[in-house]
């Protein structure tokens, strides 16, 4: 019978230690997939930069002008600002004024971040549903940019995919915040 159990404690040590395993490739996993897509997007603004730089250059010396390079600038911000914004909104690195929270400790804390992770998840999803009903509507007009003739549902969907973004990684952490909220429940305040 000792056997037995020592046997199930074996298998019960093994299996948190292949759980323990397959979480952490996991999170390897997802920190190499933020920083290729931090250094994407870093590859990104270098590429705003040297079109920026270039048509300035033709333009002032009168050789050249680069047709749409301001559309493409502004597209292309708009959608580094965004998807830059859900690698903010992951990291907890976006703006926010902390005065409250670093002040607090243990439930209160963990209730007051909660509280904040369900208003950013509340306040993300309304803002991406409603890029996408106004995507559908300029959709429907087959609108193109002016310069490049790019459509602009383009442009306009870095707003929807951006906030999609930032809810989701939020309602992300807001399970784990609630699962440290229920773990600080015998936490002195």
């Amino acid at each position: 019978m000792a056997l037995a159990l020592g046997d199930a404690a074996a298998v019960r040590q093994t299996g948190r230690e292949y759980a323990d395993m397959s979480e952490s490739r996991i999170l390897r996993a997802e920190a190499l997939v933020v920083r290729l897509i931090g250094i994407l997007l870093g590859l990104g603004l270098l590429a705003m930069v040297f079109v920026n730089v270039a048509n300035a250059a033709g333009r002032y010396s009168g050789l050249f002008g680069l047709v749409g390079a301001d559309e493409l600038l502004v597209y292309g911000m708009i959608w580094i600002v965004m998807l830059g914004a859900i690698l903010a909104a992951r990291d907890r690195d976006h703006l926010s004024i902390n005065l409250l929270p670093s002040a607090m400790k243990g439930r209160p804390a963990a209730a007051l971040q909660v509280a904040i992770d369900v208003a950013t998840v509340t306040v993300s999803a309304f803002i991406a549903w409603h890029s996408f009903n106004f995507i559908e509507r300029i959709a429907g007009l087959n609108q193109s940019s002016m310069g490049l003739g790019i459509p602009m549902i383009v442009p306009h969907s870095a707003i929807l995919v951006g906030f999609t973004g930032i809810a989701a990684v939020t309602a992300l952490l807001t399970i784990v915040d609630i699962a440290r909220f229920a773990r600080a429940e015998g936490a002195i305040d």
